[in-house]
């Protein structure tokens, strides 16, 4: 069964049934009172199912990067085809920019521009790719940058291939050395609070101020290779596991490393990059499957009585009350 009419099937019946707890019965101490109605709450419905698992309609070759933007698009980067996909919230494919090599990372702002960080022998570039498509390119810089970020003012934070330097590149265009690691970036990403932080090889979260100063802030599991950010704020790393299962794991904030990290969820193998949309659904780009895959647990419904979004969850959890916390293939 396609899964759009599945999905509509079952919130159809399940808005149906809700309306249907509150109809009269005939008798009238069985017809709730106006107030019991009024007054209802819009606590999670949860429902006894495995996720929604789908392979998204876009051919792929290569995906290394995957970012959900906050209109629930999702941007997929492939190096191989050298382009960036587009695919809106009803599942429609398009082309954001194509022809363009050397593709690292991309990131979107919160207008919907697209930014494209392509990397060739001992030079890198920074596109930006506007909602309306227009293409241009901010700057060249002398160093491989393998990754970067970019903050709600507009500035951008890069780092150098194989390097602990970190390369600031502000709104007024200004390049700066910002910071240099003892050990190379695996990744860097903006917290919820607009604090910088960055991946290390040893599993160490470290975050860097506007000074360039460095402090610990976190441990990762040893070999994750991206950051991650949910909703809610809480940072996730993506790392292949010694059990040869690729896992995407919540980071520790504790003094001391843990002997196990939390579980968000169990990916498959060679999985290269994961997102997450607002209602906390997970989205990944695997080359070595050729495939975008979305998870979707996390559904907003309208409230029968009163339209206010109504968030309903499918969980394969035994417990009604067990926590939400992981999702598997």
């Amino acid at each position: 069964m396609p899964r759009q009419f599945f999905l509509h099937g079952l919130l159809r019946r399940f808005a149906l049934g809700a309306a249907f707890a509150f109809a009269p019965s005939g008798f009238a101490d069985e017809v709730p009172r106006l107030g019991a109605i009024a007054n209802h709450d819009h606590a999670p419905v949860r429902v006894q199912s495995k996720p929604v698992i789908e392979r998204l309609p876009v051919k792929v070759v290569e995906p290394v990067d995957l970012v959900v933007s906050g209109k629930s698009r999702i941007f997929v980067a492939d190096r191989k085809a050298e382009c960036v996909f587009r695919l809106d919230e009803h599942g429609s494919v398009s082309l954001a920019i194509e022809h363009l090599s050397g593709i690292q990372r991309i990131q979107v702002d919160a207008d919907g521009s697209l930014y494209v960080l392509t990397s060739s022998g001992g030079e890198s570039s920074l596109h930006q790719i506007t909602e309306s498509g227009q293409h241009a390119i901010l700057q060249t810089f002398s160093f491989p940058a393998s990754g970067f970020v970019r903050d709600e003012l507009g500035r951008f934070v890069f780092s150098v291939k194989q390097s602990g330097r970190l390369v600031s590149f502000d709104a007024e265009g200004q390049i700066t050395d910002l910071a240099q690691l003892n050990q190379s970036v695996q990744d860097l990403i903006f917290n919820a609070g607009g604090q910088l932080e960055a991946l290390l090889p040893s599993g160490h979260i470290v975050r860097i101020d506007e000074e360039g100063e460095v402090s610990h802030s976190g441990f990762a599991e040893v070999g994750s290779t991206r950051l991650a950010s949910l909703s809610d704020g809480s940072l996730l790393t993506l790392v292949e596991s010694a059990s040869g299962r690729s896992q995407v794991l919540k980071i520790s904030r504790e003094a001391d490393r843990p002997t196990q990290f939390d579980v968000a969820a169990t990916v498959p193998v060679g999985t290269r990059a994961v997102g997450f949309d607002s209602l906390g659904n997970l989205c990944l780009a695997n080359p070595d499957l050729r495939a975008v895959t979305k998870v979707t647990s996390h559904f907003e419904i309208a409230c029968p009585h009163c339209g206010k979004p109504t968030r309903m969850i499918f969980s394969s959890e035994p417990q009604p009350d067990a926590a939400d916390s992981v999702r598997s293939f």
